[in-house]
């Protein structure tokens, strides 16, 4: 894509220190390039201010503005629109995260719409199944406010905003402590002439401890607090009956938040940059010119930067060597692993593991994408747990309802848990799991020649034998069931019987290590309306 609108990326910092590092890179770290971080100093009483000038130093597109005085998130936010010079702002909080092509997804979608106004999906990592977007689409009329959400989840960062847009309706923030952003945002989309909506383009609300929403108070400014919350709520009101916006049935509202709104996660905080643990990411490539960049940026742009990204070239014959190689070029901690002839996916992840040199292991697909953090979720967890595995959270896009959320962050000790909590005999995805190498090794475990269904006969064995798996509700892998995938690919009558004889071989297996160790699978029926009410 071409960079010649700029994106003025406002970032108020108060205070930020633990979490600022990360939140910086994931914006510097963009596959679009024309941005301008202004980054505003709110009287930080840490080493926030430390962190930015040296960032400075090293990214020319990183403005600094300090406010004369402690001012809060809204004036701070006004405060970096004034200094903005871009054709299009964002607004990023200092202690969350966004994927690789954020900006680039944003920017697409507004300049192939003519919208003021793109938003993206957001993962709350509380309340996972509030967060995503369903699919892409351009939103007219009332559909502005009622399919954006922006009554219930109008977080000011969800928008890329055209700023001739913004300055033409003379917006800011007002000055509340709590909902500032929905009271704007409001108006923002009723105003806009259409809105794009951008499945693919993530943003990471990450729930952190001592945040504005989350920190304790004394009394005296827990009732400046509420004060200010019935303040935002009046505004509130006031819009939706100026401009005769018709609010959703109560009943309607309260049943559809007991079904996505009541499930929530809790996890664990991650210290980052503390480990130096090497990873291998084995990545089987085969014909995935149209994915495969978007993988690799995806793991390339991690919080976590020790990685061994191991590309086995499975003979493919589309460009797909090409961009691996190229990418290779840019990132020596790419290597290639080149098959002599077409192996097919267990051959090449068991080829990878024997090129891997980390300490950890992962499979990753070469359509799908991480969460930025991904892999500092995971190892900060098993190095923690002293668990052989750790297990991450899976948003399945085409067919969410078999995502897997985790409810807390958790060490399974017990063999039962282990294999009911992992979902393992149900959905058995070898990328849902860290492996330690050793472990891997000592068991002389490998994926059997049975594509499809060649994870879950070795999965089901790892989760058995390790000492601990610890679940990270936090670290999400986005499964994108592409189209021309193996599972969605056309195949001659031949290829369609060996899959149906790779089935039945590897539910043998499978099966009968179950039996022998006395375990005991969940009813499918049971535990898909538990995962639908849950």
């Amino acid at each position: 894509m071409r960079d010649g609108e700029k994106i003025s990326v406002i970032i108020p910092i108060y205070n930020a220190a633990e979490y600022l590092l990360p939140t910086l890179n994931a914006v510097r770290f963009q596959t679009y390039h024309n941005l301008e971080i202004i980054c505003v100093l709110d009287c930080p009483t840490d080493s926030s201010g430390k962190i930015v000038k040296d960032f400075a130093r090293e990214d020319g597109r990183i403005r600094i503005i300090f406010n004369p005085k402690n001012s809060g998130p809204a004036e701070t936010r006004n405060n970096g629109i004034r200094n903005a010079s871009g054709d299009y702002i964002h607004f990023m909080d200092s202690d969350d995260l966004i994927n690789h092509d954020f900006y680039e997804t944003l920017l697409n979608a507004a300049i192939k719409t003519g919208a003021d106004v793109s938003a993206c999906s957001v993962f709350n990592e509380k309340k996972p199944k509030q967060s995503i977007f369903a699919k892409d689409e351009v939103l007219l009329g009332d559909d502005k406010i009622h399919k954006s959400e922006v009554l219930y989840r109008g977080w000011a960062w969800r928008y890329l905003i055209k700023k001739s847009f913004w300055d033409e309706h003379n917006f800011s923030f007002p000055n509340f402590s709590l909902m500032e952003d929905i009271v704007v945002s409001i108006s923002l989309l009723h105003c806009a002439n259409k809105v794009a909506v951008c499945m693919d383009a993530v943003y990471f609300y990450k729930n952190r401890e001592n945040s504005v929403v989350t920190r304790k108070r004394d009394n005296a400014e827990q009732e400046k607090w509420r004060q200010n919350v019935r303040e935002a709520k009046f505004a509130m009101k006031e819009l939706i009956k100026r401009y005769k916006i018709k609010q959703p049935n109560k009943e309607f509202l309260w049943l559809e938040e007991r079904i996505r709104g009541k499930f929530t996660c809790a996890n664990n905080p991650v210290e980052y940059g503390k480990l130096a643990k090497k990873i291998s990411v084995i990545m089987p490539v085969y014909n995935v010119e149209k994915y495969l960049l978007c993988a690799l940026n995806s793991v390339r742009f991690q919080t976590y930067q020790h990685l061994e990204i191991i590309c086995v070239l499975d003979c493919p014959t589309d460009n797909s060597a090409a961009i691996a190689t190229e990418i290779a070029a840019l990132d020596r901690r790419v290597k290639l692993v080149h098959h002599p002839s077409n192996k097919g996916l267990p051959a090449a992840r068991n080829s990878g593991v024997e090129h891997a040199t980390g300490e950890y292991i992962h499979f990753m697909d070469s359509d799908d994408w991480l969460s930025p953090d991904f892999y500092e979720i995971l190892i900060s967890a098993a190095e923690k747990s002293h668990a052989n595995i750790a297990a991450c959270s899976v948003y399945y896009e085409k067919k969410p309802w078999r995502s897997i959320w985790f409810r807390k962050s958790e060490v399974l000790r017990d063999t039962h848990d282990k294999m009911e909590k992992t979902e393992i005999t149900i959905q058995g995805w070898a990328w849902k799991y860290l492996i330690k190498k050793n472990f891997w090794d000592e068991h002389k475990f490998s994926f059997p020649n049975l594509v499809p269904m060649e994870d879950k006969p070795v999965m089901i064995r790892m989760i058995y034998y390790a000492n601990a798996v610890v679940l990270c509700p936090a670290a999400l892998y986005f499964y994108k069931n592409r189209e021309n995938s193996i599972l969605n690919n056309n195949h001659d009558p031949i290829r369609e019987k060996q899959r149906r004889e790779n089935r039945h071989k590897a539910r043998a297996i499978y099966k009968e290590f179950m039996k022998r160790n006395k375990i005991k699978p969940p009813g499918k029926l049971q535990y898909y309306l538990k995962k639908l009410i849950a």
